[in-house]
């Protein structure tokens, strides 16, 4: 690890990644913010957004962060999201999530029609038994 290099943990569902950098570059609600080594202890909220980090190498890999959670402490920063999509190619990237969000919504409508069909079930059920009742 370099002199002014941090390490960078990347939480998600599916996977921890962890790597060296020597910058980031991040959004909350308030606008884009970096983090440089020997940043104080911080916290906040991200917001949907595409960011960057600088490796040890001086290369940017840039990362859409689905929001989530920012965290430094003791001089490691970590973020927590629900998905987060690297690439050091930004074209690469808006595929990756085109892709991803394809997939996401198909997925979502497949699990809306079968809840809609539950919650209609439970509606015809309830309104026999208070018919039944009356």
């Amino acid at each position: 690890m370099s002199n002014s290099s941090f390490p960078l943990n990347i939480v998600t569902p599916a996977k921890i990644l962890g790597k060296n950098i020597t910058y980031i570059r991040l959004k909350d609600e308030t606008g884009f913010f970096g983090i440089l080594k020997g940043h104080t202890n911080f916290l906040t909220v991200l917001v949907p957004s595409l960011v960057y980090y600088t490796d040890t190498n001086g290369k940017e890999v840039f990362l859409a962060v689905d929001e989530g959670i920012l965290s430094v402490r003791e001089g490691t920063v970590t973020i927590t999201s629900r998905e987060v999509f690297e690439s050091d190619d930004a074209e690469k990237l808006a595929e990756i999530i085109e892709n991803t969000l394809a997939k996401r919504d198909k997925s979502e409508m497949a699990f809306r029609e079968m809840f809609e069909g539950i919650e209609r079930s439970f509606m015809e059920k309830t309104i026999k038994l208070v018919k039944g009742s009356i």
